[in-house]
């Protein structure tokens, strides 16, 4: 050979291997490269820059990766998942050109000023990224959640309800981040605190005759002797049940049936249990004795009425609950609203009315209040307030209170 065919065919070598190399992406961790190569269906050989082109979402997460290195060759990215691995440096991401959405959660990050400082960019450029593990599902059941900020505080307002079904959870991704980025989570009674002791006492104090009267002397014999049937059907005798009153027969009652359909916990339990294994801090909007005393409190006549409503066929009352389900897991306030009260709040009867404004108006005015304590404070606090869906959706209710004060409040899901 020549000298210079030797010097043309080493200059085609090296441009050969020059472009090879252009055109070839290497991935420094092992763990993302048998990622890549499941994901482009390439078991052996080269990795090419054609190959990646075309890909605009990558799941990542859980592969115990380290390093991102070759990151940056997927131009066309959009969306990538990286949570729960082993990265320390994410400043690759910076050149992903047309990412929209990154999950950096369980990565060890926490404590880096220069990652965080990474994820300020992505932010500043409209790139969302998701630092806090979200477990809700994109189609996930529930709505009723509103957003307010207040300088550096931030209050989520999630209107739940206080019984469910195994289907409600988790909820929508919107709500289950929002409990995932809060610090706070700020329920109507800390129900994980409550002394089952002294609720018991509470109960018995508040909810038997002190008199020396029993309900059989109270109600009309018809009414009786249905709600003497009504037990029977769960073998109780209404001797052991004559000394309470007709608002605590009427709220066993219904729980009965709750337990005999197979209903589990609402969404208030649900999350204050999520607080406890996360070891967020809660603070509650009321306590156990404002409640009890409330419905202690309404008129002999309210009773009666609550206790025969309570008196239906329990396949009639699994339907009314799973109406009442599916306007929640929808988010279908006026369904709601129409459920509670009907069209018109005046067709409701004088004690309904009475008992309505203790119920929501008043409680709604003293919650604000506190909420409007917590946006106040401008501690860098973010709260997930956790309240019955009624007192946001019904005059007056919580959004519109709090918007009387000045703020916005945003309607996010």
């Amino acid at each position: 050979m020549s000298k210079m065919k030797s010097i043309i065919f080493i200059l085609c070598i090296f441009l050969f291997v020059a472009c090879q190399s252009e055109d070839t992406v290497n991935f420094s961790d092992q763990q993302l490269e048998v990622a890549i190569r499941h994901e482009i269906e390439e078991v052996e050989g080269e990795i090419k820059q054609s190959d990646l082109d075309n890909i605009k979402e990558l799941d990542l997460v859980g592969l115990g990766i380290t390093n991102i290195a070759g990151i940056e060759s997927f131009h066309s990215l959009q969306t990538l998942a990286i949570g729960n691995n082993e990265i320390r440096d994410f400043s690759l991401l910076e050149e992903l050109e047309n990412l929209e959405y990154v999950s950096v959660y369980g990565n060890p990050f926490e404590d880096d000023e220069d990652q965080l400082a990474v994820f300020a960019r992505l932010a500043e450029q409209g790139i969302q990224v998701e630092k806090l593990e979200v477990v809700g599902r994109p189609d996930g059941p529930g709505g009723l959640l509103w957003k307010v900020v207040n300088e550096d505080t931030v209050v989520y307002l999630q209107g739940t309800i206080h019984v469910g079904i195994d289907s409600f959870y988790p909820l929508h991704e919107n709500i289950e981040r929002a409990y995932a980025e809060s610090d706070v989570v700020v329920p109507e009674i800390d129900l994980t605190s409550v002394d089952p002791v002294a609720l018991e006492r509470l109960n018995m104090e508040l909810g038997t005759y002190q008199d020396g009267t029993t309900v059989k002397e109270h109600l009309p014999k018809d009414l009786y002797d249905r709600l003497e049937d009504a037990y029977a059907q769960y073998g109780i005798p209404m001797e052991a049940l004559n000394h309470f009153k007709p608002w605590i027969l009427a709220n066993t009652l219904q729980q009965l049936m709750m337990q005999q359909l197979g209903y589990i916990h609402g969404v208030d339990e649900y999350f204050l249990d999520r607080a406890v294994r996360d070891q967020k801090e809660i603070v509650d909007l009321e306590t156990v004795e404002d409640q009890l005393h409330l419905l202690a409190n309404s008129s002999l006549e309210y009773q009666i009425q609550s206790l025969e409503e309570s008196l239906v066929d329990i396949d009639e009352f699994d339907t009314q609950m799973r109406e009442l389900f599916d306007f929640y897991m929808e988010g279908d306030e006026q369904q709601l609203l129409y459920a509670s009260a009907g069209d018109d709040p005046g067709n409701l009867s004088e004690e309904e009315q009475e008992f309505l404004k203790l119920l929501n108006d008043e409680r709604n005015i003293k919650m604000t209040d506190k909420i409007i304590d917590f946006l106040e404070e401008d501690n860098d606090t973010t709260y997930f307030v956790i309240v019955g869906s009624l007192h946001l959706i019904m005059e007056p209710h919580i959004v519109s209170l709090l918007e009387e004060y000045g703020f916005v409040v945003e309607r996010i899901h």
